[in-house]
């Protein structure tokens, strides 16, 4: 299951978890002033235990992502930009990992299908780069080489979200939450 936040108490789980789950990897606090999408994700056993933030791309320079690593100088981005979006705040806490990733993974594709967003940028830390690749066969491309960034290297990374929502017969780890969980807003 998973809930957009929109209530103050929504705004507290989705601080609570992804900050311990940031502080248990030692990475650095950043609270993102631009508008975003932030989604809870609850475990069958009914606790909240992930978060994804999901805002607009922008090529903007001073954009914390671009500061990160150039992916404003990107021909792909620079012809789709109002098709992608920005993941961060990938969290799920650390009793809960690997049973919920696949459902804190179909709602960053719900999400983009709803809106007709190709793309995603990210900054992925190396666990969470092999589990997408090796085990849930996330297609994207490296678009950089790894460097430090805010406490753990990272992989600048461009992936393909339209493949996944355009074929999702061919990817078995994919939940059908528009219909399962149907608390979207």
């Amino acid at each position: 299951m998973y809930k957009k936040v929109e209530t103050p108490e929504d705004v507290e789980y989705f601080n609570g978890i992804w900050m311990e789950c940031w502080q248990e990897k030692g990475y650095d606090f950043e609270i993102n002033p631009h508008h975003t999408a932030r989604f809870l994700i609850k475990d069958p056993s009914d606790v909240w235990v992930g978060t994804v933030e999901i805002q607009p791309y922008s090529l903007d320079g001073e954009l914390e992502v671009n500061q990160a690593y150039p992916f404003n100088h990107k021909p792909l981005l620079l012809e789709d930009m109002f098709q992608t979006i920005i993941i961060d705040k990938v969290a799920i806490l650390k009793e809960y990992r690997g049973k919920n990733l696949n459902t804190l993974l179909s709602v960053i594709i719900h999400h983009a299908e709803l809106h007709s967003q190709k793309y995603c940028v990210a900054l992925l830390e190396r666990v969470f780069y092999k589990a997408l690749r090796n085990v849930y066969k996330v297609p994207f491309e490296i678009i950089g080489e790894m460097r430090f960034y805010k406490g753990d290297y990272v992989i600048p990374s461009v992936i393909n979200l339209q493949t996944i929502y355009s074929n999702k017969e061919q990817f078995d780890w994919l939940v059908d939450i528009s219909e399962a969980y149907g608390i979207y807003k």
